[in-house]
């Protein structure tokens, strides 16, 4: 199987080297963290720092149970050289006890230089430490699945005979995650292999956590990922799990769940922003998959409609591209997909399969009629499946999605 690069983390990771930070990277299972951190020290032993400078603790394969904070502490200490500055890679830490002042008297050592990279797929953790110890101290590298081009060009690198819109169907159907790739041409492997790491996301980062009711628990998770792309509120979920005879539905219960998948980096929540006042409205939103394989493996493979699929692998996109992105709330309580910043960039954006280009048709009012009555000088962008990339005579982008998620065309922020 050939290996994919990913070239814009090991890039990140290099950027950060032996700056005075802890390296935190964060994403859910089987995204890809081990083996960006075994591509980043191939990196590292080609600029010449040699092995032993180097100490990597795999704790998806070491039992944390054998350890404690001081104990590894003390390992890697005795495992150090005074006169050189040792590389400390501690993944999938979060599950020794209070890890983080492990993590915190390393790189406050006085006598020995570390550069420290730890990772995680249960956010929460490492926030709590963030917010304590780490503060002002640490910079957070989130690692996504796949992108839809390191995706193509892993089908290119084994001489796929699939078309591009081929490819596309079989990474919006099953998602991103480099675990599929040893099993991507055969179907019902990949269902299981999904299958299997929600499981594991739920059991190690959810229940051993927290006392759950797993079939409770799935039920929600089916329901949300179900309404991706749609704004869900408890009273949906509540009506949801009442409707399937579970009369014993607790709102707290219910909020403690959602918040616990979005911990184990199962779940974004994107939440809405007022477009005239930019107010942001915590208590409602959107929610978002962490990868469509997963998101459909839970629905049961229902794939009604491809459009939230779409708007799910945008958002992803986004996110990678290191945008903050909320939800439009109109005046008239209609709404914009997202609202995506960056710097001094902003995008107002539509997601569809394909345009109506009949003005009064009610697609065209949704898409394009929505970016018109917003009276500003930002960039507004219609991303679509089948229309080619354009611009509309009143400035509006028509991007077609495969060509961006390509970079085949410029970046949103560079068209003219």
């Amino acid at each position: 199987m050939s290996e994919i690069i990913r070239n814009d983390y090991i890039d990140e990771l290099k950027k950060w080297k032996y700056d005075h930070f802890i390296k935190v990277i964060t994403g859910v299972r089987r995204s890809g963290k081990s083996t960006i951190l075994q591509q980043y020290i191939k990196t590292l032993e080609h600029l010449n720092i040699e092995s032993k400078w180097i100490q990597y603790y795999d704790f998806n394969v070491l039992d944390p149970n054998d350890f404690n904070w001081k104990s590894l502490k003390d390992k890697i200490i005795q495992n150090s050289d005074e006169t050189k500055i040792n590389y400390i890679f501690l993944d999938e830490v979060q599950d020794i006890p209070d890890f983080e002042k492990c993590v915190i008297s390393l790189f406050e050592n006085k006598e020995i230089k570390f550069d420290i990279y730890i990772t995680g797929s249960n956010s929460k953790m490492f926030s709590k430490a963030l917010a304590t110890l780490f503060t002002g101290r640490s910079i957070e590298i989130r690692v996504y699945p796949l992108s839809f081009k390191e995706y193509y060009e892993y089908h290119e690198s084994i001489n796929t005979k699939l078309k591009t819109t081929e490819i596309f169907s079989k990474y919006m159907k099953y998602g991103g995650l480099p675990v599929l790739l040893g099993v991507v041409n055969n179907d019902d492997k990949m269902e299981k292999v999904l299958q299997k790491v929600f499981d594991d996301s739920v059991q190690v980062d959810i229940e051993q956590r927290h006392m759950i009711r797993t079939e409770f628990f799935y039920k929600i998770a089916e329901y949300i990922f179900l309404q991706v792309g749609q704004p869900i509120s408890v009273n949906n979920i509540a009506n949801f799990l009442k409707s399937n005879n579970n009369s014993k539905t607790n709102f707290k219960t219910i909020m403690r769940y959602i918040e616990w998948m979005e911990e184990a980096i199962l779940l974004y929540k994107c939440n809405f922003m007022v477009t005239k006042t930019k107010n942001v409205l915590q208590t409602s939103g959107k929610f978002y998959a962490c990868d469509t394989g997963i998101r459909n493996s839970e629905c049961k493979w229902q794939i009604q409609n491809r459009g939230y699929l779409l708007e799910n692998i945008i958002y992803l996109q986004l996110l990678r591209k290191g945008y903050k992105v909320f939800s439009g709330k109109m005046w008239n309580n209609k709404e914009i997909d997202f609202i995506a910043s960056k710097k001094n960039i902003e995008l107002y954006i539509q997601v569809t399969e394909k345009i109506d280009w009949d003005k009064n048709s009610n697609n065209y009012k949704r898409e394009i009629g929505n970016l018109e009555s917003i009276r500003n000088s930002h960039l507004k962008v219609v991303f679509s499946l089948f229309d080619e990339s354009s611009i509309t005579s009143n400035g509006i982008r028509i991007v077609n999605v495969v060509e961006w998620l390509m970079e085949k065309i410029p970046l949103m922020e560079k068209i003219e």
